[in-house]
């Protein structure tokens, strides 16, 4: 007994570590932003009609919990740092296409808990993602400018002119088969058109996966970057860069800025702990660990590099790092 007695404080302890690792940035009494998760979060309460009977009542008070939450989002959303000093709350103010994001994401918000209390009462807990299409309308506002750079998602080699040319004549020789056949359906059954665009559609994928342009080499390279900036006094946004020392932006360069844009996806993710940051599937299974030197300016959402963390990046970035890999930094 006496074992089980010396556990329970334990547990609760390391239940409360959990939650300490992520970091969340309040913005309001029920609101903040968890730039741990990418997302904002808020919470909601309601009181139904005295006089209503008691399932119209409870209904009524979450209803008006969620409208509650929903108006606290709309607080945290506003705060949120898109590029140094600049807030969406004063984006909306210059751009209809900020706005309708930001009435799209509201919309959008899922409530993630409900609570109907005895006293008629509920409250509400909601989140919504600053990624997906809410990043992408940001991100175009912010990146305005920026020179377009054609990504094809999820491939890191690109097929040479030549070989684009043959894969195009392969497909387009198997439709122009397939679709005249297929009218005359009393020459030629559906059934055997089908088949035979299926057994070229699977010799195609066999000249894919065998062809030098296409296949994937193994690489034992890093998968991701974890920046330790703590004791930096950075501070979170959706757009920080890491910069060398009296120099440029290492990261993110246009094409990584275009392809976040074009993904929805948020250039960094911020934790509180090393080690949860270099667990994190975002970052993959060998992430880089690399130090901030300081911050950069005055808005604190800048790092900057040492020099040989800054030749090591610079490195990896030319042969393609952090196209397709997460940053994930530390505060």
């Amino acid at each position: 007994m006496k074992r089980y007695l010396f556990l329970l404080p334990v547990l609760s302890c390391l239940s409360v570590n959990l939650h300490a690792e992520e970091f969340v940035e309040w913005v309001g009494a029920n609101s903040g932003v968890n730039w741990s998760a990418g997302q904002i979060q808020a919470e909601g309460a309601g009181a139904g009609p005295e006089n209503a009977p008691p399932a119209i009542a409870r209904m009524m008070a979450c209803r008006a919990a969620v409208v509650d939450a929903q108006r606290n989002l709309l607080e945290s959303i506003s705060g949120v740092r898109v590029e140094g000093n600049t807030i969406v709350a004063n984006m909306m103010v210059e751009s209809d296409i900020v706005k309708t994001s930001v009435s799209g994401l509201l919309q959008g918000a899922r409530v993630i808990k409900r609570d109907a209390l005895d006293d008629g009462s509920c409250i509400v807990q909601m989140t919504a993602p600053l990624g997906g299409r809410f990043a992408t309308d940001m991100y175009q506002q912010v990146f305005e400018g920026e020179a377009l750079t054609s990504i094809v998602p999820g491939l890191n080699a690109q097929p040479t002119a030549a070989f684009e040319n043959v894969i195009i004549a392969f497909i387009n020789d198997g439709l122009n088969y397939f679709v005249p056949r297929a009218k005359a359906s009393e020459s030629v059954p559906w059934q055997d058109a089908i088949d035979q665009l299926s057994m070229r559609i699977n010799s195609l994928e066999d000249l894919i996966s065998t062809h030098p342009s296409i296949v994937e080499v193994k690489d034992t390279g890093p998968t991701g970057l974890v920046l330790d900036a703590r004791g930096s006094n950075f501070i979170p946004s959706m757009s920080p860069n890491i910069r060398q020392i009296r120099e440029g932006i290492i990261y993110p360069d246009k094409k990584h800025r275009e392809t976040r844009k074009q993904r929805g996806q948020l250039v960094s993710l911020f934790t509180r702990d090393l080690g949860t940051a270099q667990r994190h599937p975002t970052v993959g299974e060998r992430p880089i660990v690399l130090k901030a030197l300081r911050t950069w300016g005055k808005t604190r959402t800048d790092i900057v590099l040492g020099s040989a963390s800054s030749e090591q990046l610079m490195a990896l970035v030319k042969n393609g790092f952090l196209n397709d890999s997460g940053v994930i930094i530390v505060l």
